[in-house]
């Protein structure tokens, strides 16, 4: 009885301790991306509710005000990137590979043209392998991802 009760014992703890640290750390972020959220909202101008989150890579957008915000939680610090899309009249998915690779994604960007014809200077990177990141990354997980949002901010800026 005694061995049967520690082998159960022993077994829980191999399934709760894992299940206790995935719901610590998705707490976490939760709460991070809350607080990015609010702090780029710009004195609440903006309200983000269109919201995406595949891979610790979190999309937010406010149709009515036109604002996007790009958040990267793989990395040490995350990085943030707001665009004012009342700037902007169109917006396209690049990609970029190694010499001779074309079936490895260095890296993948939104690059946004303004309203007068030139690319702005705020083009948003959304992937990118130089970057030293905490978990790996998906390149064509996240260019689908970075080409389903494109087509939402193309309509969302017409």
């Amino acid at each position: 009885d005694t061995s049967v009760t520690i082998i159960g014992l022993v077994l829980t703890l191999v399934v709760a301790i894992p299940i206790y640290f995935v719901l610590r750390a998705q707490k976490v972020d939760k709460s991070r991306i809350t607080a990015l959220f609010a702090q780029h909202s710009q004195n609440n101008q903006y309200q983000f509710q269109i919201v995406a989150n595949q891979g610790r890579k979190v999309l937010g957008m406010d149709s009515r005000n036109k604002g996007l915000l790009f958040i990267d939680l793989n990395l040490k610090e995350p990085f943030v990137s707001f665009h004012d899309l009342t700037q902007s009249q169109s917006c396209e998915v690049a990609t970029s590979s190694p010499q001779g690779r074309a079936n490895v994604l260095k890296r993948i960007e939104w690059i946004f043209m303004s309203k007068n014809g030139k690319a702005t200077d705020n083009s948003i990177t959304f992937h990118d392998s130089d970057k030293n990141y905490i978990v790996p990354v998906y390149a064509y997980e996240e260019l689908k991802l970075a080409q389903e949002w494109q087509q939402t901010i193309q309509k969302h800026l017409q």
